[in-house]
């Protein structure tokens, strides 16, 4: 009788039955499954802002966590806490990381849930860095007079972003700190002696464009441009305007990217800031504060008041996550403080709380990144026959309400602060006003300014003080160079 002959199909099976055994034969041989690794890291050769506080590792087999946690390091060193979602683990710092400073991530050794060997981990190493600590500012001296000056402290250099023959008189950078929101009068531009709006280019941010390139946002043909803000988002712009032919048509209008001009349908009002969800306006209409709607919405409509806080005549600042806000109060219902104002802590939930009264006025206050800390700039009244003011500046813990004066400056007209966006630093500049001002001085708040020293303030000695929320008082550093308004790249 003749053998049966195989058929195709049982060549194949057993084609793959000897490819399987070896396989399985190379597996036993080598050590069973492929080693543990990181497969992704979201800040792999990348340039964070204050605005990035955490990152993910995403792993190639469920972890063992206590192993993960224990043996991965940054250097230099950033507090912060863990989080897991199966083989994925997040990572959220306790504070932005500091700017100007490159980081590395290691993980040498760690264990997988089932394996239980650290020799068949991968070890993973990764940098990135955050971005460079930069300032911009309006230059007096010189060349600089009147330009909007770029500042890097990252590698020391200054280098002007507008053009020479313009004049400008405020500014607000971006978010991302790749531009620059200016405003601007251009020498060139005769019979024009109007401020336009405008935006340029620093050469910084994750992708940036070259450095000076200048865009024209609103024109001043019609309507003068005067008080502007930028939302945190970038995408809107409100500006004060007035019709240059009837002075009674005025109030604030909104530019949003890629949409006309138009003016918000709202009673005109005085000062205001775009709050950070970048959607509402806080705006001084009377003896209050009107919040007032940018856009339409569910149940909204563009130029809607959503709220009105009566007793609160400013907006300071707002809390990064909109929890809280800074706002002052004139005190004219209380006869005893008709002559002071107060800075007031005030929740999204209603709640409220008096931080600080002072004779004088309070100027400026800004939140930290992690919203517990106000850094405040106020002024008191001199005793004498003449009207001074002397201002300071301070730092208020919203939770203990305790209160520590940073620094004391002389008597002066006119003074600006900002802080750092890694709150670790305060810029603020001390101004001596001109006696014969001329067509080309450099103007702020309708001041004159012969000369102005800019400050570098840093607000924390050790690590320690930072993680505990005490800024301490340290003898600030002059720039080597005059300028007015020095205000951080985000």
């Amino acid at each position: 009788m003749s053998k049966p002959r195989r058929q195709p199909l049982d060549r194949l099976a057993q084609s793959l039955m000897v490819v399987l055994a070896v396989v399985i034969s190379g597996m036993v041989l080598l050590g069973g499954p492929a080693a543990s690794k990181v497969r992704n890291f979201t800040w792999k050769d990348r340039q964070i802002g204050a605005d990035e506080t955490s990152f993910l590792l995403n792993f190639s087999r469920p972890m063992d966590q206590a192993s993960v946690e224990k043996n991965l390091t940054i250097e230099p060193p950033l507090p912060g806490r863990f989080s897991w979602a199966g083989r994925r683990m997040a990572y959220t710092l306790n504070f932005p990381a500091p700017y100007g400073n490159e980081f590395k991530i290691s993980l040498a050794q760690a264990v997988d849930r089932f394996g239980g060997d650290a020799a068949k981990f991968t070890p993973f190493e990764a940098s990135f860095q955050s971005r460079d600590l930069a300032f911009v500012y309006i230059g007096i001296d010189g060349d600089e007079r009147g330009r909007l000056m770029l500042y890097n402290l990252s590698n020391q250099r200054s280098e002007a972003l507008t053009p020479q023959d313009w004049t400008v008189l405020d500014f607000k950078p971006y978010t991302q700190g790749d531009r620059v929101l200016f405003a601007a009068v251009d020498g060139q531009l005769s019979g024009q002696q109007m401020q336009q709006l405008y935006t340029v280019t620093t050469g910084l941010g994750n992708q940036p464009s070259p450095k000076g390139q200048i865009e024209t946002i609103l024109d001043s043909e019609q309507y003068q441009n005067l008080k502007f803000d930028l939302s945190p988002d970038g995408q809107t712009i409100v500006a004060q305007r007035v019709n240059r032919s009837n002075p009674g048509d005025f109030g604030p209008w909104v530019l949003r990217q890629g949409e006309e001009p138009r003016p918000l349908e709202t009673e005109p009002g005085g000062d205001f800031i775009i709050a950070p969800d970048s959607h509402s306006l806080l705006l001084q209409q009377g003896e209050g504060t009107a919040i007032i709607a940018l856009s339409d919405a569910e149940n909204e409509q563009s130029g809607d008041i959503l709220d009105f806080l009566p007793q609160y005549g400013l907006v300071m600042d707002v809390a990064d996550n909109g929890s809280a806000a800074a706002m002052v109060s004139f005190n004219q219902d209380d006869p005893e403080k008709r002559y002071t104002q107060s800075l007031f802590w005030v929740s999204n939930q209603g709640d409220e709380k008096p931080l600080l009264n002072v004779t004088g006025a309070i100027l400026d206050a800004q939140f930290d990144p992690t919203g517990e800390l106000l850094f405040c700039l106020t002024s008191e009244l001199l005793e004498g026959d003449t009207y001074q003011v002397q201002p300071s500046i301070s730092a208020v813990n919203v939770k203990t309400d305790r209160v520590e004066k940073l620094w004391t400056l002389p008597p002066q007209p006119s003074i600006h602060m900002s802080l750092a966006p890694d709150g670790l630093a305060l810029l603020f500049d001390e101004s001596v006003p001109s006696a014969n001002a001329d067509s080309s001085a450099v103007v702020d708040n309708g001041i004159a300014i012969a000369t102005s020293k800019m400050w570098l303030l840093p607000l924390y000695q050790t690590s320690e003080s930072r993680l505990s929320k005490q800024p301490q008082s340290i003898e600030p550093q002059a720039f080597p160079f005059a300028g007015i308004n020095p205000v951080w790249i985000p």
